[in-house]
């Protein structure tokens, strides 16, 4: 989710009771068709709306707290504006600068640029070769973060109510649904495809539709690993990847790190045993 400066002083009008558009475009000195084209936006990302010519905001838990932190100060506005909600979102557990290009698609120069900023006004902490979001310094905007992460990470326009998000960018997701969706098949639900079949009680599904690679199937269904839990289904990731292992060998994650121990005898909490892998590994015929 990203705001311009713009967005985000609309916003602390409403804060200070400012909310008729024509006011608000007195306020910023913009013409009230701009203050609408905000107004839009704000909608769409569903932080605010028009009713009667005023801006009433949505009562959402991210957007009371970021209300509530603009009333108070507007200072962090030029931290938070452009791709800057991105960046600290990403970094309210320690990353890497490579991990934040990698993860958020944000440019290595745009990244260097935000770290020295955000470093001289305490937005950021350093921890040896990462940086964290510095919430001892700045606790509202990090409950501000904390909630919107939340919201995004259960609420999408392009997917079916109650569906469950796995993985999304502004270009793709990864869903699961009981609903019959026009999107495609991927995670446990494509493994059939490539000789497991299973019978999962939901669908796991790609969008936008298109046909998938066995390596996307594969990241997919890592994803949902990842996030729902449980040794069954950490099993069949490790069924796939031991039988496709040449095929995924590009493929870095630390689900993934952890099976590779796993195959080679070791014992990881949380995860199957060798011996439970290569129980089910025999009714797929599968060698490891």
């Amino acid at each position: 989710m990203r705001f311009s400066k713009t967005e985000l002083k609309v916003l602390e009008q409403v804060t200070l009771g400012t909310k008729q558009v024509s006011e608000v475009a007195v306020a910023l000195n913009k013409d009230k068709s701009q203050v609408y084209r905000i107004i839009r936006s704000l909608h769409k990302n569903g932080f605010a709306e028009l009713e009667h010519k005023e801006i009433r905001p949505s009562k959402a838990t991210h957007v009371r707290l970021l209300l509530q932190e603009l009333g108070r100060q507007s200072s962090f506005i030029d931290h938070l504006s452009g791709c800057g909600i991105v960046f600290y979102t990403f970094i309210l557990e320690p990353k890497t600068v490579d991990e934040i290009i990698k993860e958020t698609g944000i440019k290595r120069s745009t990244v260097f640029y935000k770290i020295k900023k955000a470093l001289r006004n305490n937005f950021i902490k350093p921890i040896e070769n990462r940086y964290q979001f510095n919430g001892k310094f700045w606790h509202k905007i990090e409950e501000f973060l904390v909630e919107l992460k939340k919201y995004e990470e259960t609420n999408d326009k392009r997917v079916p109510p109650g569906a469950i998000i796995y993985r999304k960018t502004k270009d793709e997701i990864v869903f699961s649904t009981k609903a019959e969706c026009d999107a495609a098949l991927t995670g446990f639900s494509a493994y059939e495809q490539f000789g497991i079949k299973l019978l999962p009680v939901d669908h796991t599904y790609y969008l936008p539709k298109k046909k998938l690679t066995k390596q996307e199937v594969f990241l997919h269904s890592v994803y949902r690993a990842e996030k729902d839990g449980g040794i069954r289904h950490l099993i069949f990731v490790a069924l796939f990847y031991i039988k496709y292992r040449k095929d995924l060998t590009k493929i870095k994650h630390e689900l993934i790190d952890n099976i590779d121990k796993v195959l080679q005898g070791e014992k990881v909490k949380n995860y199957p045993s060798l011996a439970e892998i290569k129980d089910r590994a025999e009714v797929y015929d599968i060698k490891i």
